[in-house]
């Protein structure tokens, strides 16, 4: 792909709108008042320079936009305040292609509207002068087509951004989708792990005695079996206090159930830490029966414990956070 510096064509077209100007000086002679073609070309040049150098990037203001319509409206009344007709090979009407050259750089810096209001304002006053007749000879033609150009480029440059931006859009979401997967594999190879380096001693232990354990290693079995089900099942309820105090309770007979729904998940880690030190406190109260915690989300309330002893008309615990 063929790249074009900004600056690259801010010189182009000051190369190329200095040409008109200068064909104005070169027909100074045919003005019956030199003064006002001299006032003309001098405020065509400073129009230049403002649609050119307005401000940085494409859009250019609406108010330097709106000050073309007016130097448009001027310029002309100048040129046809002092000529009288257009002469065979003149360039005498070199305005009208130098406005249609301003109204172009309108059209491409955001303001479509306003160069053709200004195309229309310029085709008027040359009408006004010298008649439908002049219409092949002043150069109207090619500043209609100026114009045209600069809109097509105007709704090329619209599309082209519309095109960047959504592209940019699915950029980020594919790079969302790839961090979100990639996140997943770590998350779950890091509960592998977990997993691993907590029951792999005790698995070694039971291959090592051909499945025949003792009654304190089948009571370990049981406990890791219900530690890694609480790994699985409410990762978020756990850390190392949380993990001691449920393995307490159950080797004090309690059942223990740890559920979560996602209810800690938008949670800072030190109010996080605040719910599973409560938690600890709560089954260090409970001597038998079920302990149920669950984090869940969308109720008014972030967690729910509950302790039950089995034939027991009301919970021995109940409290939500």
């Amino acid at each position: 792909m063929i790249r074009v510096s900004g600056a690259s064509l801010v010189v182009v077209a000051l190369l190329f709108g200095s040409y008109h100007g200068l064909l104005g000086i070169v027909s100074l002679p045919e003005y019956s008042n030199q003064q006002f073609a001299w006032l003309a070309i001098a405020t065509y040049c400073l129009a230049l320079l403002l649609v050119l150098f307005d401000k940085p990037g494409i859009r250019m203001r609406l108010i330097s936009a709106i000050g073309v319509l007016i130097v448009v409206v001027i310029v002309s009344q100048l040129i046809y305040g002092s000529l009288s007709e257009i002469r065979e090979g003149s360039y005498a009407t070199w305005h009208i292609a130098a406005l249609s050259t301003l109204l172009a750089v309108v059209a491409i810096r955001q303001h479509p509207t306003i160069a053709w209001i200004g195309f229309i304002l310029l085709t008027l006053q040359l009408f006004a002068w010298g008649g439908p007749q002049v219409i092949f000879n002043s150069g109207l033609i090619g500043g209609l087509i100026l114009v045209a150009v600069a809109q097509a480029a105007y709704q090329a440059i619209i599309s082209s951004a519309k095109r960047a931006v959504e592209f940019q859009i699915r950029s980020i979401d594919i790079d969302s989708a790839v961090t979100a997967a990639s996140a997943a594999r770590a998350e779950k190879l890091k509960r592998l792990q977990d997993t691993l380096s907590t029951a792999l001693p005790l698995l070694e232990k039971i291959r090592d005695q051909s499945g025949e354990l003792s009654d304190p290693d089948k009571r370990e079995a049981i406990l890791m079996e219900a530690q890694l089900r609480d790994g699985i099942r409410a990762r978020a309820l756990l850390n190392q206090d949380v993990i001691q105090a449920t393995r307490n309770a159950r080797l004090r007979g309690v059942e223990v159930q740890l559920l979560d729904d996602g209810g800690l998940d938008d949670l800072s880690e030190e109010d996080r830490q605040t719910f599973l030190d409560e938690i600890c406190v709560r089954l260090n109260e409970v001597n038998a029966g079920k302990v149920v915690i669950r984090a869940s989300m969308g109720d008014g309330w972030r967690l729910t414990m509950a302790a039950i002893q089995k034939d027991a008309d009301k919970p021995d615990l109940f409290i939500r956070l």
